[in-house]
């Protein structure tokens, strides 16, 4: 009983400290598309928790005093955040915390047994502004000249200028909301937690996870494409219905790559 309330006084004080960042993260989910799966995360960390609580409660609690170091490193990284390095330091600060409070008060067999749901909470970090600013324009020119390769195969004459697509006088430019971010950040989530679901085997949320990152990027061009080749998918309702429907061809494929990966396995040991 006792421990049950210092995690609860645990869980208080981490939310009354970083109240602020919840909230700054909670905006950038709401605000930013690319990051809207970050509503989502929460909710899928608890519900693994909550079906494998047989499996953590099994093991014994023993806290541990190593979690102390942690608990000041993500204070001084919360200072660091509030006195102007930003949203993103605020964020891995709380996450850092998290981790020292669960060491003290469970140990790291605890740890250990959540160490899944705690790497899932790295996909509702907000973006890291200058990572995000390298990658943004190559990804735009990778993008313009996939869906461009894609026209031509297709037999649609297309020109392109740097990130701007022209198809029979229809311009259509690969803005920075189309760099492919949008898509792989959640099917890299969608890539993890679907594995889990389907497969007991932890390689396989790491391999679905690799083969993701072609995956959007691909599914992005392909987007892109269907932007300049049909007019009225280029904005509005039909340019988002279009990008719902790509994004659930996604995960069909991630699916279909996990039961090739199985198959190659089991045709392996067998």
């Amino acid at each position: 009983m006792k421990s049950r309330w210092a995690v609860m006084a645990a869980v208080a004080a981490l939310l009354a400290c970083h109240v602020s960042t919840l909230r700054g993260m909670a905006g950038q989910w709401w605000n930013d598309e690319d990051m809207g799966h970050g509503f989502l995360v929460p909710v899928v960390i608890g519900w693994i928790i909550w079906t494998e609580r047989r499996k953590w409660r099994a093991v014994p609690a023993q806290p541990s005093w190593w979690g102390i170091p942690l608990l000041v490193a993500g204070a001084a990284l919360h200072f660091a955040a509030v006195v102007g390095v930003g949203l993103f330091a605020a964020s891995v600060a709380l996450l850092v915390s998290a981790v020292g409070a669960i060491i003290c008060l469970e140990g790291f067999g605890r740890l250990r047994a959540w160490a899944f749901p705690l790497l899932l909470s790295l996909f509702m970090l907000p973006k890291l502004a200058f990572a995000y600013n390298m990658v943004t324009l190559p990804l735009q020119l990778l993008a313009s000249r996939m869906a461009a390769g894609m026209l031509s195969a297709g037999g649609i004459g297309v020109i392109r200028e740097g990130n701007i697509l022209d198809v029979g006088g229809h311009r259509v430019a690969v803005a920075e909301a189309c760099n492919g971010i949008r898509y792989l950040l959640p099917l890299g989530f969608m890539a993890v937690v679907l594995a889990y679901i389907l497969d007991p085997k932890a390689w396989m949320r790491v391999a679905l996870l690799v083969v993701a990152v072609p995956l959007a990027i691909v599914a992005n061009a392909v987007r892109v494409a269907a932007s300049a080749a049909i007019p009225a998918l280029d904005s509005g309702t039909p340019h988002l219905t279009a990008g719902a429907v790509i994004f659930l061809l996604c995960l069909a494929a991630l699916a279909g790559a996990r039961q090739l990966f199985h198959a190659v396995t089991v045709r392996h040991h067998a």
